[in-house]
């Protein structure tokens, strides 16, 4: 093949590529946030899930990749949210208001199903007999609770007038319980079966098994307002999931150990207000699953 016949060949082939436009690109990456630890296991539901969106979309959005921030808290993760610093970092967070959130986007759907509203908590084994006993906010008050630093938690809890430490470290929340320097480490419903797991030989910790605590706390998938197209793609595929029941499924596969655990209908609940959902602007409560028979929320399809 001669000189001429060559770079008239690679001129017809880089014509092609460029006709051919995103149908032969490169997949869209997403990013999500790596665990803070090896006994962290808090992102892998929210990561299945974000899968879960990507794959009932490639048909009509195409092929993605994912990949991995490093671990980070919840300050931290809001700043990186905000400086868009990776790309198409998708990350879960309880409700933000927007109005202290200008350049952050959301998905309109929240995403654990309610499971964070209850709250059961970690005690230490020299308090866990007086915590059983609790049965008012006013004996609540009384013990000293620990959260981590920057979580929405902490707020709602001192809002109520509880005693709270915010805390970094992710590992040091439950040695602060065990070691008596706090009394409480209160966790969603969903979260404490993995957690216990772990620790459940760690002296000086107890799992309560007589109190929930319970607040409205949907949590959402964030990003940075300029991936507006990540977040349809996102939004498109969590609603179909739902529609299929797959959403349903995969919420239970992660957390049904959990509630089996738990035994939420079994204590005795403590029900707090949550002051920070101004400007929720979706029926968030549509997709809650009812967990304590209160009329404030109503169970998903595929799991009455």
């Amino acid at each position: 093949m001669t000189s001429t016949n060559r770079r008239a060949l690679c001129r017809a082939l880089l014509c092609a590529l460029m006709l051919a436009g995103p149908q032969a690109g490169a997949a869209t990456l997403f990013t999500h946030v790596s665990p803070e630890s090896p006994q962290d296991q808090r992102t892998r539901y929210e990561q299945d899930l974000l899968r879960l969106a990507l794959e009932e979309t490639r048909a009509d959005f195409g092929e993605y990749q994912l990949a991995q921030a490093p671990s980070m808290n919840r300050t931290r993760l809001l700043q990186q949210l905000a400086q868009n610093s990776y790309t198409n970092l998708i990350a879960s967070h309880a409700w933000l208001n927007p109005s202290e959130h200008p350049h952050l986007g959301h998905v309109r759907f929240p995403i654990t199903l309610g499971i964070l509203s209850y709250r059961v908590c970690f005690v230490n084994e020299g308090r866990e007999a007086d915590f059983a006993q609790v049965r008012t906010l006013v004996a609540l008050r009384t013990f000293r609770q620990v959260q981590g630093r920057g979580w929405q938690d902490a707020l709602v809890l001192k809002r109520a007038g509880m005693q709270v430490l915010e805390v970094d470290g992710y590992e040091r929340l439950f040695k602060l319980v065990a070691r008596g320097r706090a009394d409480l480490f209160c966790r969603g419903a969903g979260e404490v079966y993995q957690e216990w797991q772990r620790r459940h030989t760690m002296p000086g910790l107890a799992l309560d098994d007589q109190i929930v605590i319970s607040y409205p706390n949907p949590h959402l998938f964030y990003s940075h307002e300029a991936n507006g197209a990540a977040l349809a793609r996102v939004q498109t595929g969590l609603e179909r999931a739902w529609r299929k029941g797959s959403l349903q499924r995969l919420w239970r596969q992660h957390f049904q150990p959990a509630l089996a655990l738990v035994q939420l209908k079994r204590r005795h609940a403590l029900v707090l207000t949550n002051p920070y959902l101004e400007g929720i602007d979706f029926d968030y409560q549509a997709y809650f699953h009812q967990m304590l028979g209160e009329a404030i929320t109503s169970p998903p399809r595929d799991l009455e």
